[in-house]
């Protein structure tokens, strides 16, 4: 029971997330680095790689049940993940060179973005 009252905010972050993550297929991003930030006072570039961590496990783990459920696009699959090998290795690097400003700036110009695009 220590462990649970020690780490209850990581789970719940996590949980949370989760959820997120498999309903619609995001939410890594958009709840964990928030929360981390807020909840776990981690700092913004620490919240936002570590983030990526924890959403490759949620991706994995979400993918094996939407293969499963025959809920998956095998020919759109390989082209947008070299995309996406292509720009993770890019942003990672920009990582370290931005400001944490411009960092909140860009997340939350993107947050935004998408809501309006969801809501719209």
């Amino acid at each position: 029971m220590g462990i649970l009252r020690k780490y209850y905010r990581h789970i719940l972050i996590g949980l949370s997330s989760g959820i997120l993550n498999g309903l619609f297929g995001a939410g890594g991003g958009s709840v964990v680095v928030p929360a981390m930030e807020e909840f776990l006072k981690t700092e913004e570039k620490h919240a936002h790689a570590t983030a990526i961590a924890v959403i490759l496990v949620m991706s994995a783990v979400s993918s094996y049940f939407y293969i499963r459920s025959g809920n998956f696009n095998f020919g759109l699959w390989l082209p947008v993940t070299l995309g996406g090998v292509a720009g993770g290795a890019a942003g990672a690097a920009l990582l370290s060179k931005i400001s944490v400003r411009l960092l909140k700036i860009i997340f939350g110009t993107v947050i935004v973005i998408t809501a309006a695009k969801m809501i719209f």
